[in-house]
């Protein structure tokens, strides 16, 4: 067994074209836990949304690290093998009438075969029965329809409101720190949040009732007449704040026009194709009789978009709006009243009790919660949820409630769509500062237990996202209001040279930096904050253990900017197309937006099939 106290943790390096090689851990005999039975550490796996069967992607996960170990034995990098994998069952701890599956496995390091093996038990949380059922494939399209007023809403909101969506751009400022002004340090951003923080209490309200930006101003100059030189950086980074706050809901204004734009494009090329055809055919024999079966007297637009919609719907579409969307759509109902709710409140029962019956073993002395897509968000709340509970049981100290939760060291969210989740679902609107702290003080954040216990960051979240995989992205809505010590280790791992949107939100467990990373983190304990060595009147090296930022996002978002401007000329291709049709335009004026849109569409293809031939950019 890797000696999990002293063993230092290995860094990873940003992945070229072959994965650094991870050191091996120090071996030392492992101490038997109580009862005299040898410890184990567990992984609890989130699965994502979609048809999951059950420990498919637990499998997967096992195999790919068993995989990652033999490529690295073959390139003479002698870091252990895998044995002994196989499922098990046991009582569950609170119902011993029911049983619990798991899949165990032994890691045999190869610098000491004589070593006893380190044992990990690998659960899985497998919420997709909770979420099957009646979806409407038009429910949903109806639902993501109604997100386009977001971005507009949001920007016309007060300053003071949707607090986390707004800290979230303070916090990502500070992370790309290119983007920072001139003059603002790293202090700048707990004094800035503080204030922010201050600026939503009552008293605030009642001296500056408006809540708008200029208002925030004005606070912010109270508290800082005594220091002009921090006044002063303060007011240059509230600025820069609110610029870089607008830009991005421009940003996603946009993006969200152009998807609702390209859908339209398509349903209306599709209709119209449709309908050319049938008035083509309708005095054949063949057109007479696929009228007849359709119950139809002559084509009509309607007919057609019915068609188009039948068509799309064959194409895999409803399957894909009413099995992955869908799930969103249940998972992301907070109101209490709504029916749907009751398939979260299921969901998250599931979790607390997967988490509650794992701590609770006194032979599992840490775990490791990995989670992917959807599975990241019901993690993540399913944490704050066991930690409400020892909340509950013991106000003043909850590490000392009835969870152990201090054996979780490391979160994992690979495709993680918590920050849009929150932009699009879980911001609120209300004239009531109680109920807005309410809700804060009884959710909880990053800053809170147990992600911080005794006011220092405990769990390491690492974040693995993909600019190419546009359900993920770096994580920022869970900041802290209170304690910017701790935060989401955000990790660009990125898996091909052109944005494949499918392939690369369920690739990550193809990367070798991600890989690696869970190997290291499962079976030898790096990257932990828990076994950092303390220092004397320091706080502890953190930072010496962060992965993050990973790598550069390369020429993907290049590519994206391509694809959206690709509909938008076609769109005007049509729109003087119209025009032409009562004042005569040059023919060139006309066919050329066409001529570019299709350009453009044969560039994106050539450059996909060439990544295609080229492969994943860091395999193991």
């Amino acid at each position: 067994m890797a000696d999990e106290s002293a063993a230092k943790p290995v860094r990873a390096k940003p992945a070229r074209a072959k994965p650094a090689k991870a050191a091996p851990a120090k071996i030392v005999k492992a101490k038997p836990a109580e009862g005299g039975r040898t410890p184990y550490a567990a992984v609890i796996y989130f699965h994502g949304i979609g048809e999951q069967r059950r420990f498919e992607e637990t499998g997967r996960l096992i195999d790919k690290i068993d995989a990652f170990l033999g490529a690295q034995r073959a390139r003479g990098a002698k870091l252990g093998k895998l044995v002994g994998i196989g499922a098990a069952i046991e009582p569950l701890r609170s119902d011993p009438a029911r049983s619990i599956s798991y899949v165990e496995s032994r890691y045999l390091p190869d610098a000491d075969q004589d070593a006893k093996a380190k044992t990990v038990r690998y659960y899985e949380v497998y919420w997709a029965p909770v979420m099957a059922g009646e979806k409407s494939p038009w429910r949903v399209l109806r639902w993501m329809g109604l997100q386009q007023r977001r971005p507009f809403r949001t920007l016309g909101s007060p300053w003071r409101e949707r607090q986390r969506l707004r800290r979230a751009a303070l916090v990502s400022l500070f992370e790309r720190g290119a983007k920072l002004p001139a003059g603002v340090q790293p202090d700048d951003l707990p004094r800035m949040i503080s204030h922010y923080t201050e600026f939503e209490g009552m008293p605030a309200q009642r001296a500056f009732p408006k809540g708008d930006f200029k208002a925030f101003i004005e606070f912010v100059r109270e508290r800082e007449a005594g220091e002009p030189d921090v006044l002063a950086r303060q007011e240059i980074l509230a600025g820069r704040w609110k610029r870089f706050y607008q830009g991005e809901e421009w940003r996603n204004a946009f993006a969200l026009t152009t998807l609702a734009m390209t859908l339209l494009l398509l349903a209306g090329v599709t209709t119209g194709a449709i309908l050319f055809l049938l008035r083509h055919v309708q005095g054949t024999d063949i057109g007479k009789t696929l009228l007849q079966s359709l119950n139809l007297a002559a084509p009509t637009i309607g007919s057609a978009f019915s068609l188009a919609a039948s068509l799309f719907l064959l194409l895999g579409l409803g399957k894909f709006l009413t099995g992955y969307l869908g799930d969103v759509e249940a998972w992301a109902t907070y109101t209490e009243t709504d029916e749907k709710n009751e398939r979260r409140t299921r969901v998250l029962d599931r979790s607390r009790e997967m988490i509650e019956h794992v701590l609770a073993d006194p032979r599992c002395d840490r775990v490791c919660i990995v989670s992917h897509s959807l599975g990241a968000s019901i993690a993540h709340d399913a944490l704050l949820n066991v930690a409400r509970r020892n909340r509950a049981e013991s106000p003043g100290n909850p590490d000392k409630g009835p969870v152990d939760m201090g054996k979780i060291e490391h979160f994992v969210t690979m495709g993680s769509p918590i920050d849009k989740i929150e932009y699009f679902f879980e911001s609120y609107r209300s004239t009531s500062h109680r109920f807005k702290r309410v809700v804060e003080e009884l959710r909880g954040d990053i800053g809170t237990y147990p992600f911080c216990m005794n006011r220092h960051p405990h769990i390491h979240w690492v974040n693995f996202w993909d600019e190419g995989d546009p359900i993920s992205g770096a994580l920022q809505s869970p900041a802290s209001a209170t304690r910017t010590s701790q935060q989401v280790d955000n990790v660009h791992a990125p898996a091909f040279r052109f944005p494949a949107p499918g392939a690369s939100h369920s690739g990550y467990f193809d990367n070798g930096t991600v890989i690696s990373s869970l190997f290291q983190m499962i079976y030898l304990r790096a990257f932990s904050f828990a076994a950092l060595p303390s220092r004397v009147g320091q706080p502890k090296d953190y930072e010496s253990v962060l992965l993050g930022p990973g790598e550069s996002t390369g020429a993907v978002r290049g590519f994206v900017l391509l694809a959206a401007a690709t509909p938008w000329l076609a769109l005007i291709g049509f729109a003087l197309w119209g025009v032409s049709m009562k004042w005569p335009l040059p023919q060139a004026a006309v066919i050329g937006p066409f001529a570019l849109s299709g350009l453009a569409a044969l560039t994106l293809w050539l450059s996909h099939r060439s990544s295609k031939r080229k492969g994943h950019r860091f395999p193991f």
